[in-house]
């Protein structure tokens, strides 16, 4: 009954934007590419003016004059714009492409090309010529879709100006005698950190593309064959140390990739034999938790045109080409045995993306991708015998997604994903629904999420589901939203998605108050409080609470500042630590506060300060960290970024993670007390050459030190009782206490040669090392990893765009 008053009251709010309208001229001549307007047709094209401010002070008029034209022909959509300005001010600063800092002028286009306020593209070229471009939807854009498409900027007395050619192969668009698009200019002058747009932007909504201006006139035009392969070719010398002396290895590398436009509307993506060995590495901690670490995908296939796949969080395509959960592995193992030579990853044979949407709004994406099987090596310990097994059979992952979209910028999506193991591998399926409606202003919505996953054994099926609903306001100047979500024990949507642990129920709620108006020395302020309370699934039982209230804000000299407070007002029941089912660790109460400060990134130094301090209602556990940063805009070409975090834990209480086999053995769960400091030490640089051609370089070091004191049992009431447990192993070391370091760099040298093709040279080095120097200091520590073992490749990818409307025969 209170969902339903609450739908029936909001249906009575409505609102609407205005739209400004902006017509295309048709054009028969060939358009020179130059920056410049030389061409007649552009004297009478109309003319896109009186841009309006969205930051720093939303709704005013912009500082500086923008004109912006659009013409077309049969092949493209052709965009002018002259950005007024001081010559002397204009930002002649250079980056990677899809790489706009805050100390670029840039000048960007959105087009609504369906008209459905939901989805659509983003075309931006900055005042040095670097290119952007971006899928963007409801409340977020994507900048890894790289689209063919170009662009030409001048510097001369009027400011800079620009002329994008957008070919119509870049895009989607319905098949019909007169288009209409939303169309959007976007300017950005850095030095006053301002963003202004054509037709106005509201700050408060997230939704870019619902506020859109029309594009009228475009007529006659036909969507292109959309038909492109990108073949490549890739080298690879690698050196390990190998105790044979075999230390250098070679591999050559050829595939291709795909993109086939079915229709007007849908694309096709394959990737044949595909080569992901010039990816970076992944940000290695050590984990003490009982969950798995998420990380980034990194892979462009994966990464490139699948939001409609990601839209209900239930893909995490690193499924796709790893191992298989330990849990999966230690089911083939027979008593007494552990795995050794485990491979880190899959071959992926291929894999294909299929999306789109149709003229009513109907998303269709369909994804699948077939892996090779696996094998390891089991180790009997007591015989020392040892057996091949099949650790991964052959694998084939599906996802497949129906997105409507709905009034009012709603939508209902179901997605499914499923994977289909070869021979006596269990096999899984997750199908997920979700839904969101909005009132006609936008200002209130009602969400709902659930899902139900099957793992399919030959001889049972293991069902769980979750479910959620949210409803609130998200537009004004004050927000709120209140929300419940419940997770079975049985819920596991991990052999496609990533779920870090299930067996919940939440009930959450925020409120939220947010000035965009300059007022007083600021700028923008945004503050929210947050409350959740929590409980297991099953057995329904108590596990915590939490309060937090955070605030951020930026003042007139654009220096940024936040500061939070997290409570528990009571112990924790934490169900997971243990490792063990049903068992509990009673965690004490803590106040959190912190603080971090960022100073103005369009200045050529900027710094980074930040904070946490946890007090802990337990002895001697402290639990605080920190992280500073410098920023330096050394030249125009220029970019360097150094960080340092460094945590402390002293005292905490934790289960005890073994790196080791102790010699004393137990069946009660065995926790500790431990130290644990943490380093993360980072460098970032970025030269870039021209707006082609750049060098990144990327050098993290990562080192944990642990080390415990004291050992103990949990005992059932969640409580710990002191054991007499050495925790050393036969050598006489602790089979606890480890010093894990991770040193890696990754270099690349780009150059986009022609749109779309290009050529990567990749350095990437690595150690990884784990040993009992805890007590060490950095220094040393540092110089003691160098000694180990190092990974060093060096690799050369070749890749070339071939588009079949440049190489089939013309007709006479």
């Amino acid at each position: 009954m209170r969902i339903a008053f609450f739908l029936l009251f909001i249906l009575f709010s409505f609102s609407a934007h205005s739209q400004k309208n902006i017509e295309a001229t048709k054009s028969n001549e060939k358009i020179i590419l130059d920056g410049l307007q030389n061409e007649a047709i552009w004297i009478a094209a109309a003319v896109a003016s009186d841009f309006s401010q969205t930051r720093p002070k939303p709704g005013e008029q912009a500082s500086h004059k923008t004109e912006v034209k659009i013409i077309y022909d049969d092949y493209a959509l052709y965009i002018s714009a002259i950005c007024y300005d001081t010559p002397e001010h204009v930002s002649k600063t250079l980056s990677q492409r899809d790489d706009f800092n805050p100390n670029i002028d840039n000048f960007q286009v959105t087009l609504d090309t369906y008209n459905d306020d939901q989805n659509g593209f983003v075309f931006g070229v900055s005042s040095a010529g670097v290119l952007y471009d971006s899928k963007i939807y409801i409340g977020d854009e994507s900048p890894e879709l790289n689209m063919v498409w170009d662009a030409a900027v001048v510097r001369n007395e009027k400011g800079w100006q620009l002329e994008m050619k957008i070919p119509y192969s870049a895009i989607r668009f319905a098949k019909k005698e007169e288009q209409n698009w939303g169309i959007n200019f976007f300017r950005h002058i850095c030095r006053y950190r301002e963003e202004s747009n054509w037709n106005p932007i509201k700050p408060d909504f997230e939704n870019r593309v619902a506020q859109c201006g029309n594009l009228k006139g475009i007529k006659g035009i036909e969507p292109p064959v959309r038909l492109a392969f990108i073949p490549y070719v890739s080298g690879y010398v690698n050196h390990f140390p190998n105790p044979d002396g075999k230390d250098l290895s070679y591999s050559y590398n050829g595939g291709m990739d795909i993109k086939y436009g079915i229709n007007e509307a849908f694309t096709l993506d394959m990737t044949l034999v595909p080569d992901f060995g010039q990816v970076v590495f992944d940000s290695q901690v050590l984990n003490l938790s009982p969950f798995e670490i998420q990380f980034n995908e990194n892979r462009q296939f994966f990464t490139e045109g699948t939001e409609l796949f990601n839209k209900a969080g239930l893909f995490y395509s690193r499924r796709i080409g790893i191992q298989a959960p330990y849990s999966v592995l230690s089911t083939l193992l027979q008593p007494n045995e552990q795995l050794s030579n485990l491979p880190e990853n899959t071959q992926l044979y291929n894999a294909t993306k299929l999306s789109g949407r149709t003229k009513k709004g109907l998303g269709i994406g369909v994804f699948n991708g077939l892996t090779a099987p696996q094998y390891a090596t089991a180790i009997n310990l007591d015989s020392a015998t040892s057996r091949t097994i099949k650790t991964t059979p052959l694998s084939n992952y599906n996802v497949f997604v129906l997105d409507q979209n709905l009034k009012n910028n709603s939508s209902v999506t179901l997605t499914n994903t499923n994977v289909w193991r070869e021979g006596n591998f269990y096999d899984a399926n997750v199908t997920g629904l979700n839904t969101k409606f909005n009132n006609k202003s936008n200002n209130y919505y009602v969400s709902t999420n659930a899902a139900l996953s099957q793992k399919i054994y030959t001889t049972n099926t293991s069902v769980g589901h979750n479910f959620g609903v949210e409803a609130g306001k998200q537009k004004g100047t004050f927000i709120y939203n209140a929300s419940y979500f419940e997770e079975s024990n049985t819920y596991d949507p991990n052999d496609l998605g990533y779920n870090a642990n299930n067996n919940k129920r939440s009930v959450f709620g925020s409120f939220g108050h947010r000035i965009f108006e300059p007022f007083w020395k600021l700028n923008h302020i945004n503050t929210s409080i947050d409350f959740s309370y929590n409980r297991l699934y099953f057995p329904n039982v108590y596990t915590s609470t939490f309060i937090s209230a955070n605030t951020y804000l930026s003042n007139k000299k654009f220096h940024w500042a936040g500061f939070n407070v997290d409570v528990t007002p009571t112990e924790r029941h934490d169900y997971f630590e243990s490792r063990t089912t049903g068992a509990f660790f009673i965690r004490p109460k803590f106040i959190n506060v912190g603080g971090w400060l960022s100073t103005n990134y369009q200045k050529k130094f900027a710094f980074d300060v930040g904070g946490n301090y946890f007090f802990i209602k337990a002895n001697n556990w402290q639990d605080y960290s920190y992280r500073a940063g410098i920023r330096v805009m050394a030249t125009d070409k220029l970019l360097i970024n150094y960080n340092w975090d460094q945590s402390f834990i002293f005292g905490e209480r934790g289960f005890a993670v073994a790196f080791g086999t102790p010699v004393q053995t137990t069946n009660a769960i065995v926790f500790g007390i431990r130290n644990r400091v943490d380093f993360v030490n980072t460098l970032n640089f970025s030269y870039t050459l021209t707006n082609r051609m750049g060098l990144s370089f990327r050098m993290r070091h990562y080192r944990s030190a642990i080390q415990y004191s004291s050992f103990y049992d949990l005992q059932s009431n969640g409580r710990l009782v002191e054991n007499n447990l050495t925790g050393l192993d036969s050598d006489g070391e602790s089979a606890y206490n480890t010093n894990f370091n991770a040193f890696t760099i990754d270099m690349v040298y780009r150059w986009v040669f022609l749109p779309g093709s290009e050529i990567n040279v990749v350095w990437k080095n690595a150690i990884f090392s784990s040993d009992k120097k805890y007590a060490e200091s950095y220094l040393t520590n540092l110089q003691s990893t160098f000694a180990y073992d190092q990974l060093n490749s060096f690799s050369i990818k070749v890749l070339y765009w071939l588009d079949y409307l440049s190489i089939k025969p013309k007709k006479k």
